[in-house]
This record gives structure tokens, C-alpha cells and sequence, in this order.
């Protein structure tokens, strides 16, 4: 099952980190590490875009 992907904003370069860093863990086949990026990605987008992104089980 793939996770769906965040709302990250095309103009903001740590969302452009954030972005590069999640794929990259999943490059390394490391999902605790892409894991990790996802919620730094989802507190980031909440704090400085004031954007919030539903987690659905």
C-alpha cells in the first residue's frame, strides 16, 4: 500500500529538503528514517504553511 503524498509548497525550499530527504529513505529502503520525514514534513506544513494533512487509518 502507497502512502499519499503531502501537500508540499513548490516555493519553499525545506519543503524541498523535506521532500528530497523522505525519498531518499525510501531510496534506502529505510521506512523508520522516511517515517521520521513524513511527520517532520507534516509539523512543517501545519507550523509554516498552515496546512493540515489528514492521516487516515
Amino acid at each position: 500500500m502507497s502512502t499519499p503524498p503531502l501537500p508540499y509548497q513548490e516555493a519553499c525550499q525545506e519543503c524541498a529538503r523535506l521532500r528530497a530527504a523522505e525519498r531518499a529513505a525510501r531510496l534506502d529502503r529505510n521506512p523508520s528514517k522516511e517515517v521520521d520525514y513524513r511527520v517532520m514534513a507534516r509539523r512543517h506544513l501545519r507550523v509554516i504553511h498552515r496546512v493540515v494533512s489528514v492521516v487516515r487509518a
